[in-house]
């Protein structure tokens, strides 16, 4: 077997389907425990199908199988880089999301939608970043001068700034920060102000820092003080909270 790439995807699907021989199991197994990327790959499955076993209403309809397929299938191929498999199985997250609920509290289900699409697009991409760099301060004065606005660059607690991208959220060009921590993309979306995300980030927050769960299971925080900001992670709500707020 090839080291992590898409063969490696397909290996990990086939075992998790209890459809490779035992010496086959054994040895993915073995690369597993020993490959972050390739850990997490694994973890992300199977809480796609525990979610979809769990949630779904009925049978989950071709459309919307056809659609999951579809962006697993372009995930794959446009990476082959160490967030190649997580990539493509939060593709499929993404896809899968109306089958399985949104958030109700602040952020619109739409809204969710478009946050966790724009964070799977964004490390699926083989170049993460529009402008890369650890520097706060040349990563806000680079957004400030594409989008017109002043964006605050939060520090994240045990994670690295990697730079920023543009998106757009609600039909509004946005900020998206790129963090890595470990071996577990996040990303904090810095709307402008008075823009739907910003109301709603607000909203969200209450008087300071408020998290709902996301589609199976992405956490989306925001923060309401200072800047509003919307942030995203395939981490426990009680942990990106902290690592992002300072709480």
């Amino acid at each position: 077997m090839a080291g992590c790439n898409r063969e490696w995807f397909e290996n990990i699907s086939a075992w998790h389907d209890d459809e490779v021989t035992p010496e086959d199991a054994a040895r993915i197994e073995a690369h597993v425990a020993s490959c972050g990327p390739c850990r997490r790959a694994a973890e992300v499955l199977g809480g796609v199908r525990r979610a979809l076993v769990a949630k779904a209403d009925g049978e989950v309809p071709e459309r919307l199988r056809d659609r999951a397929e579809a962006a697993a299938r372009n995930a794959r191929a446009r990476r082959r880089g160490p967030w190649a498999i997580t990539a493509a199985l939060a593709a499929v997250a993404a896809a899968a999301a109306l089958v399985v609920g949104s958030p109700s509290r602040g952020v619109s289900a739409a809204m969710a939608d478009e946050l966790v699409s724009h964070h799977v697009r964004g490390f699926a991409r083989e170049r993460p970043c529009d402008f890369e760099s650890s520097d706060p301060g040349a990563v806000a004065g680079w957004l400030e001068g594409k989008l017109g606005y002043a964006v605050t660059v939060p520090p994240v607690s045990g994670a690295r700034l990697l730079g920023a991208r543009l998106c757009q959220i609600g039909g509004t060009r946005t900020a998206a920060l790129m963090y890595e921590s470990g071996d577990k993309p996040l990303t904090v979306f810095v709307p402008p102000p008075g823009s739907g995300a910003a109301t709603a980030a607000r909203a969200l927050a209450g008087r300071s820092v408020g998290c709902t769960q996301g589609p199976l299971g992405n956490a989306i925080c925001a923060r309401s003080v200072e800047q509003p900001v919307l942030a995203v992670a395939e981490v426990d709500a009680a942990a990106l909270a902290p690592a992002l707020f300072g709480r």
